[in-house]
């Protein structure tokens, strides 16, 4: 018995009915113009590389998380061994990565030429795709040129993009794919999702802040597309091309700290950005509510006009992208705040935040500048105006905000000219890196053997990489902690020096021998020191019995001593906590005394910035 069997065939037209996206065709879309993009990036990035030699090489203005991270992308090429493990797992690993190819010449990093060019690269790229946008909303050059040179002169962006601070490497890639997104919605043209959704790949691993943008826009592409009259198949798909590239990173990131820390969320919940010391001061809501308000006003004011703009624009007008931009802006504000109460940063309100909330403006801006149609030449004069007017404004809160980094720093320098090497911050840290410049001046001049200095370089990163040798130190990330501890107990059979800090809060070695660290050690002699560090001989025969202080785990909680033996992959994270007042469990305690210390973080302040917009 045959059956016969009729095979329809189906049209591209009717295969394609329901699909309200561009498929298989370039809609119509700007003009490319690579020659004005390319102009912009490097006017921009010249611009700020030389200010920020002036900042970071001349007036020491540049924060000590800044010099860890490059200390460790100094570690990945040149250390004894090399280690790409000195990347370790406190900060998102590109906001290292991507900072060690300019750390592939020793000279280079150790003179800190290369620190804000670094930065000033990325606050290139976000000027361009703010460029682009524009260009996008039709908004004519005159205004173009304003609304660039206003935003790139706004001090905030020009303290951020100068001094080598992560800020930007971030912000770049949340441009980038706000940008594409921008784009899918003018043209229809699906391939700018796929863009999108790659450009928050990469800025969830360069800042966790980031994936905050990174769901609501996920939420945003499902909503419009659903709105627009999209089939079920369309909407799933076109959602899970978005996600797919920034879930697979996130899962390997996090099967990566499973399989070395047994942890797999240990990249969050260990953090340099979150408050796992538990040192985090009680805010009341009308604290919060008031340094919230603190920071829009200040920081980002254009924010005050925008976000109304936006709702009302989504809401009255029925402009869907406007209510998704007025909600990623909403967020932007409130995320510091939430951040406090849900306890996830130990550096709330930090000034920095305005940055994004700067940005996320500036893009609502102009998409209400491109939405007016007939008033777009207008809007965007506005946003001109008003950026023109928050420079002097912003500059003038940076000298005394309540919560900030080294703002101050920054302000002063421009002030007055004048090095801010020990000057102090707002919350009391120091700024400035002569002690380890004049440490590592001396190690690089007397001190030529690998391996010869014993130290732990989650408290002397600066001294290391303003040596421009990271060989010449046995250091925890050389061979896991295990063997770094047996050399701490027994330094003449490894080394033949000690680099301690004089503060031994934090410093493991520095607990272990405070007499040396002090000065004050009958045999371990001194043969250089300053305010911050001093160098030791350790003598032919030297051995010093007891254990090592316990570490502190997450939490601040003492825990027992590791073995000995310990692993090097279940260490990794043990060889790479930050610097002085860290909060990682892994960082040691916080700084308890009155002493100004170093600056820990990118922005100046004894405590990261906050991790929901970081």
């Amino acid at each position: 018995m045959s059956t016969d069997t009729t095979t329809k065939v189906v049209s591209n037209r009717e295969r394609l009915s329901g699909v309200v996206q561009a498929v298989g065709k370039r809609p119509a879309d700007i003009e490319r113009r690579w020659w004005e993009s390319t102009a912009i990036f490097v006017i921009f990035t010249v611009s700020y590389s030389v200010l920020g030699y002036w900042l970071v090489v001349q007036m020491h203005v540049v924060g000590f998380e800044t010099l860890d991270r490059f200390d460790r992308g100094l570690m990945i090429f040149h250390n004894e061994p090399p280690k790409l493990s000195s990347v370790g797992f406190d900060y998102p690993p590109l906001s290292i990565v991507l900072v060690a190819p300019f750390t592939v010449i020793p000279a280079l990093a150790r003179s800190l030429i290369v620190v804000p060019v670094v930065s000033a690269i990325f606050a290139g790229l976000t000027m361009m795709f703010i460029n682009t946008m524009m260009r996008r909303a039709q908004v004519i050059f005159p205004l173009r040129a304003a609304v660039l040179v206003t935003l790139g002169l706004n001090p905030l962006v020009v303290m951020y993009a100068s001094i080598g601070a992560r800020n930007f490497m971030w912000l770049a890639f949340v441009m980038a794919a706000l940008g594409a997104l921008f784009a899918w919605y003018v043209t229809a043209d699906i391939r700018f999702v796929m863009i999108a959704g790659l450009a928050y790949a990469v800025a969830a691993l360069t800042g966790y802040g980031s994936l905050v943008w990174f769901l609501i826009s996920l939420i945003m592409v499902a909503a419009i597309l659903s709105r627009l009259g999209a089939d079920g198949k369309e909407v799933e798909g076109t959602t899970v091309g978005f996600a797919a590239p920034t879930v697979y990173v996130i899962a390997l990131w996090s099967a990566f700290n499973l399989i070395l820390l047994f942890r797999p969320l240990a990249w969050l919940t260990d953090s340099s950005d979150a408050a796992s010391s538990g040192g985090l001061d009680n805010f009341s809501l009308l604290e919060i509510a008031r340094a919230t308000f603190d920071l829009v006003v200040f920081g980002a004011p254009i924010a005050i006009i925008v976000l109304p703009a936006l709702i009302f624009n989504g809401i009255a007008r029925r402009n869907g992208f406007a209510l998704w931009l007025g909600l990623m802006l909403l967020v932007s504000i409130l995320a510091p705040g939430v951040a406090v109460l849900v306890r996830v940063t130990d550096s709330p309100m930090l000034m920095n935040n305005a940055l994004p909330i700067l940005l996320v403006s500036v893009v609502g801006a102009i998409w209400l500048a491109r939405s007016s149609l007939t008033s777009g030449v207008l809007v965007a004069g506005i946003l001109a105006v008003v950026l023109l007017l928050s420079i002097p404004w912003t500059f003038a809160a940076m000298s005394d905000f309540k919560h900030q980094g080294i703002e101050r720093a920054f302000h002063d320098a421009i002030t007055t000219q004048e090095s801010q090497d020990g000057a102090a911050t707002v919350d009391g840290s120091v700024v400035g890196y002569s002690q380890e410049e004049d440490m590592a001046d001396y190690i690089r001049e007397n001190i030529d053997t690998p391996d010869s200095i014993l130290t732990d370089n989650s408290q002397t990163y600066a001294v290391i990489l303003l040596t421009g040798d990271p060989a010449l130190f046995f250091d925890r990330v050389d061979q896991s902690d295990g063997p770094w501890r047996r050399a701490a107990k027994d330094p003449a059979a490894h080394v033949d020096y000690m680099l301690l800090p004089i503060d031994t809060s934090a410093d493991l070695l520095s607990k272990l021998y405070p007499q040396a660290a002090a000065g004050d050690d009958a045999v371990l002699k001194v043969i250089h020191g300053n305010r911050r560090y001093v160098l030791v001989k350790v003598p032919d025969g030297y051995t010093y019995g007891d254990v090592l202080p316990d570490s502190v785990d997450a939490n601040g909680n003492g825990i027992a001593d590791a073995e000995e033996g310990t692993a090097d992959a279940q260490s990794t994270q043990d060889q790479n906590p930050t610097n002085l007042g860290g909060v990682d469990g892994l960082r040691g305690e916080p700084d308890s005394s009155n002493a100004p210390q170093p600056s820990a973080n990118g922005t100046g302040s004894t405590s990261t910035t906050s991790g929901t917009t970081q």
